[in-house]
């Protein structure tokens, strides 16, 4: 069936999964339509497979060209908005964040997040720094055993995910590494960590800062980077341009 427009369509995908979704609910998943997303004749259609199974499905909801009819976000879908692909690179950069539901901003961070794993103006779910040096992997299966090569040497100083939390300093608040390197996870671990430092400086700029170091000769630069990123990232709302897809 084709959709109106383009815009239609994803701002029409965007408000069914935000804020009414059940992230990552593979626990309570049970048979489902599949929404496939296709071009046609310049067009964005959607046409629907009913009782989809999900393992053949992933291919597409990898891809970002299917999601749940039913509205469920499994980790599947989850890596794809975390990536940006298919229908995901036109919504609002600030779509996972708001997927994690956390009381922090989403735009903060979002501009949290492209500061600590920028990659091509978005941030890279799949990022480790360490000793200084961000490792851009290919796939969360790829960044999660890089992780766990550092813990077997005995290294755990070292940043995880698009939010890049601590491990040494942080790892505590995580059920296993694994769980460090799924997005909406990383999010909500680092919006306790945001939420712990509004509440000691009072304010939002505090918070940001703080989330980096708390010397203020390494603080002040990494806010001033947040705050640069922070000013492109508009509220996502109907009227936030999108990419035409097709």
């Amino acid at each position: 069936m084709p959709l109106r427009a383009a815009k239609f369509s994803i701002a029409a995908v965007f408000l069914a999964f935000v804020g009414t979704v059940n992230a990552n609910a593979e626990s309570s998943f049970h048979a489902s339509s599949l929404t496939v997303y296709s071009c046609d004749g310049g067009k964005l259609v959607q046409s629907v497979i009913p009782n989809a199974d999900k393992t053949a499905s992933a291919p597409l909801l990898r891809s970002g060209q299917a999601v749940w009819s039913s509205g469920v976000i499994d980790a599947t879908t989850v890596d794809a908005i975390a990536e940006g692909r298919g229908i995901w690179s036109a919504v609002p950069l600030t779509t996972l964040a708001m997927v994690a539901g956390t009381e922090i901003p989403a735009e903060i961070l979002t501009a949290i997040a492209v500061k600590e794993s920028g990659m091509k103006g978005r941030f890279w779910p799949w990022t480790i720094n360490w000793n200084g040096r961000g490792f851009y992997m290919e796939s969360r299966q790829k960044a999660i055993e890089a992780a766990k090569y550092l813990i077997g040497k005995g290294i755990n100083n070292f940043d995880v995910s698009l939010m890049q939390v601590n491990w040494r300093w942080n790892g505590h608040r995580f059920a296993n590494i694994e769980s460090a390197f799924d997005p909406v996870t990383n999010v909500r671990v680092a919006g306790q960590i945001l939420a712990e430092h509004h509440k000691a400086t009072g304010n939002w700029h505090g918070a940001i800062a703080r989330y980096h170091s708390r010397s203020q000769t390494l603080n002040q630069p990494y806010l001033a980077g947040v705050l640069k990123h922070l000013g492109r990232i508009q509220t996502p709302t109907l009227e936030t341009p999108e990419k035409q897809l097709c």
